[in-house]
C-alpha cells in the first residue's frame, strides 16, 4: 500500500489454519491496557457522545476498490468489514465470515459469513454481494489500481484483461460463487496458503450491485461509500477538508468507542502538529522531522512510536534513460548514506534499510543488500563509467506534504558526487500519486510502502511484478515473476519462503527502487484519549480509542 516518505505514516487466525502472530501492536508510552473496546474505564457516562478528530492527507479514494495509499485506508477499513479481518497484533480473525475451510482439492476455500452481518442501511450482507464486489474490483471499467490482488483467483485475469464492455460488474470471476445466501467459495487457479491474509485487503469487502447500479449513485457511492463496518460516512468527503464518520447501528460485531471521528485533511504535516500544539485537532498523525525531538519532550505521555513495516525508498524509472541502465540505479543508490538519514532526520524512528523487504516481514532476507550500503567512490565510479546522464541533470519528484527534510541529504549527495543539476517537482500526496503513476515518472521519485498483510510477497509482488497495477518503475522481469509463482503455489507460506527470498535476491540485483529506511509509525495524541492503538502495518485502529478517564 502506498505510503508518503514521512516518518510514520503509510498495509491479517486462529481457526486451525495455522497463521502465526508477526508483530506486536503498540500503542503509547503511558498506555499499557489491553486494545479491546471494553478495556478502558471512563468517568464519562454512556450518553454523553464522544468524538475526536485526527490528521490525514487528502486520499486518492475512500472507494475500497479503489483506494490504494494508506490515508484513505485509514478511512475505508473504518466502513467496511471483508471476510477476514485482522486483529492489532496482526492475526487473523473472522470477519463478515464466521469460520472457513480449505477442501481437499486445495484451491477451493469455503467461507460461512455471518446471518447477522449488516450494511449501514439495515440490509444484510449475502453470499452474492461478494460476487458481485469481486466482479466489479476485476472490471476494467473500474480501473481499480489495486485490482492486482485478485490474480490469484480462479477466472479473476479474464475478467481483468478482457477489453472493457461500458458496464461495470457485469462479468463474473469464476472463481467465486455463493453457494446460498450464507455460504460463498473462492477458487485459486492453484494452491494459495495466503489467500485468507490477501481477502483482508478491502477491494473484497461486500458490495450489493444495487447500490451502484445507476451513475448516479456510482458517482455518489465515491464520496459517500455505503458499507458493512463499524462506521459509516456522516456527509459526503468534503475534499481537501474533511471527512466524518459516525457509528453504524446495524454493525454486527464490537461497536467502535467513538460516536464519530472526522478526518481533518492537511496538505502537510507540520501544520497538521501545530494545529495539534494548538488543541484544534486530538490525533496528529505522520509527525514530519523537525516536530520529532519538540514533540517527544513536550507530549511524553502520548508520544506515539510503532515498529512498522514500511519501506521509505527512492523509486527510478527503470525504463527511460538513463534510468534505464542498471549501473546507473545502482549509483544511485550506493550514493545513499542512510545511517546518517536514520540518525539525523529520523532521530531513531527510522533505521537504514537493508533490503527491499522490511525484516518485520516474513519471508524477508535478513542480510543486507549490496547496493543498500554508503559507497561514494563505488557510486561515483559507476557513474562515470556508465556515462552519467544526459544533460548533466535529472527531474525528481517530491511530496509536499512532509516537507524534504529525509530527501534533501539524498539530493546533496548526488550534486556533490556526480556533480548534477536536480529539478525537484513536488506535489501534494494526492496529486504525486497521479504524477508517478506507471509510465509517468522520468526522473527518481521519493514514495513508502507498507504491507497490505503480513508476509514480504506483499511487498515483492505489488511493487514489481509485471502485471501489478502499481508497479511504477517499469520493472519486468520473467524469472522474478517465475519465482513469484512458485511462492504462490506452494503447498502452505513457509514451504514458499525459499522462492520468495529468491524473488528478493533477483530485484535486489536490478535495483529498480533504492531502500532508504524502515521507518517506524509516529504520531501524538491527547491525552483526552486513551487506547490509542497503531498496528504493524500503520493503521490506527481508531475503533479502539475512548475518552480517557
Amino acid at each position: 500500500m502506498r505510503s508518503s516518505t514521512r516518518p510514520l505514516s503509510i498495509t491479517t487466525m486462529a481457526l486451525g489454519i495455522g497463521f502465526a502472530v508477526f508483530a506486536p501492536a503498540a500503542c503509547s508510552d503511558s498506555d499499557s491496557s489491553d486494545p479491546s473496546p471494553d478495556s478502558s474505564s471512563s468517568s464519562q457516562s454512556p450518553e454523553e457522545p464522544f468524538s475526536f478528530s485526527v490528521s490525514i492527507s487528502e486520499p486518492s479514494s475512500i472507494d475500497p476498490a479503489l483506494n490504494a495509499d494508506i490515508e484513505g485506508a485509514q478511512v475505508t477499513r473504518l466502513l467496511v468489514e471483508t471476510l477476514v479481518t485482522l486483529t492489532p497484533d496482526l492475526q487473523l480473525a473472522p470477519g463478515v465470515a464466521t469460520e472457513w475451510s480449505l477442501g481437499d482439492d486445495g484451491v477451493t476455500w469455503t467461507f460461512l459469513l455471518n446471518p447477522d452481518a449488516a450494511y449501514s442501511d439495515g440490509r444484510p450482507v449475502v453470499a452474492a454481494d461478494f460476487e458481485f464486489a469481486f466482479a466489479r474490483s476485476a472490471d476494467p471499467d473500474l480501473a481499480a489500481v489495486p485490482s492486482y490482488q485478485g490474480y490469484p483467483i480462479a477466472g479473476w485475469a479474464d475478467v481483468l484483461e478482457a477489453e472493457p464492455s461500458g458496464a461495470i460488474g457485469d462479468v463474473p470471476v469464476s472463481g467465486v460463487a455463493a453457494v446460498d445466501d450464507h455460504t460463498l467459495t473462492v477458487t485459486t487457479d492453484g494452491p494459495f496458503a495466503l489467500l485468507p491474509k490477501v481477502l483482508t485487503y478491502p477491494i473484497f469487502a461486500p458490495l450489493p450491485a444495487d447500490f451502484v447500479a445507476t451513475e448516479e449513485s456510482a458517482a455518489a457511492f465515491l464520496d459517500a461509500p455505503i458499507g458493512n463496518g463499524p462506521y459509516m460516512v456522516a456527509e459526503p468527503w468534503q475534499h481537501n477538508e474533511s471527512i466524518t464518520v459516525v457509528r453504524n447501528p446495524h454493525y454486527s460485531g464490537t461497536p467502535g468507542r467513538a460516536d464519530s471521528i472526522e478526518f481533518r485533511i492537511y496538505s502537510d504535516t507540520l501544520t497538521a502538529y501545530k494545529d495539534f500544539e494548538a488543541d484544534a485537532i486530538d490525533i496528529a498523525r505522520t509527525l514530519p522531522p523537525e516536530a520529532l525531538a519538540p514533540a517527544r519532550e513536550a507530549y511524553p505521555d502520548s508520544f506515539v512510536v510503532t515498529h512498522a513495516a514500511l519501506l521509505s525508498y527512492i523509486g527510478f524509472p527503470s525504463n527511460v534513460a538513463p534510468f534505464d541502465n542498471p549501473d546507473i540505479r545502482l549509483a544511485f543508490s550506493l550514493a545513499i548514506d542512510r545511517q546518517a538519514i536514520a540518525d539525523r532526520v529520523y532521530e531513531g524512528t527510522a533505521s537504514p534499510a537493508t533490503g527491499m523487504v522490511p525484516s518485520l516481514a516474513p519471508g524477508a532476507l535478513q542480510g543486507v543488500c549490496d547496493a543498500c550500503t554508503y559507497d561514494p567512490e563505488r557510486a561515483k565510479q559507476l557513474f562515470e563509467d556508465a556515462g552519467g546522464v544526459p544533460g548533466n541533470s535529472i527531474v525528481v519528484y517530491n511530496i509536499s506534504d512532509d516537507g524534504t527534510a529525509s530527501l534533501d541529504p539524498i539530493l546533496n549527495s548526488w550534486r556533490e558526487l556526480f556533480g548534477i543539476e536536480i529539478e525537484v517537482r513536488s506535489f501534494e500526496f494526492g496529486q504525486f500519486l497521479d504524477e508517478t503513476a506507471p509510465g509517468k515518472p522520468v526522473g527518481p521519485f521519493e514514495l513508502s510502502w507498507v504491507w497490505d498483510y503480513p508476509s514480504g510477497y506483499s511487498f515483492l509482488s505489488p511493487l514489481f511484478e509485471s502485471t501489478s497495477g502499481v508497479n511504477n518503475f517499469g520493472y519486468a522481469d520473467a524469472d522474478f515473476d517465475e519465482q513469484l509463482r512458485l511462492t504462490r503455489e506452494a503447498a502452505d507460506e513457509a514451504a514458499g519462503l525459499p522462492y520468495l527470498g529468491e524473488a528478493q535476491r533477483i530485484v535486489e540485483s536490478a535495483m529498480p527502487l533504492a531502500p532508504v529506511t524502515f521507518s517506524d509509525d509516529v504520531g501524538v495524541h491527547s491525552t483526552k484519549l486513551t487506547n490509542v492503538v497503531v498496528d504493524a502495518g500503520s493503521l490506527w485502529r481508531l475503533e479502539l480509542v475512548a475518552p480517557a478517564s
